[in-house]
């Protein structure tokens, strides 16, 4: 997994979340600066260890599922992509409590 930071086209930073194979799996809101968008990167890191710190799971009208990380407080920290099941959304919670930590970050803010 790796961390993706961005700058978008009205200057605020974002990053996304890329699994193994490049897909992006979770995306957070935009920040105004770049220190706001690598503490988000960071409270998601903390985050992973604790039980269940993904608030906001829920169905979509097609019936594909979302996943919204939040931190203690109830801020948004990240929205994941769709996903077709249940079980996809709950194995991906798992594999991201195992490796967010690790993940690196990649910035192409330049």
């Amino acid at each position: 997994m790796r961390f993706v930071i961005s700058r978008q086209a009205g200057g605020e930073f974002q990053f996304h979340l890329k699994d193994t194979s490049g897909r992006p799996v979770l995306w957070s809101p935009r920040y105004p600066t770049k220190k706001q968008c690598l503490n988000g990167i960071e409270n998601i890191r903390n985050l992973a260890g604790h039980n269940e710190p993904y608030v906001g799971k829920w169905q979509t009208d097609n019936g594909r599922y979302i996943i919204n990380v939040k931190n203690h407080e109830g801020h948004l920290l990240a929205m994941s992509s769709p996903f077709n099941s249940k079980f996809e959304y709950s194995r991906f919670i798992e594999e991201l409590k195992q490796e967010v930590k690790n993940a690196v970050q990649e910035d192409i803010t330049f």
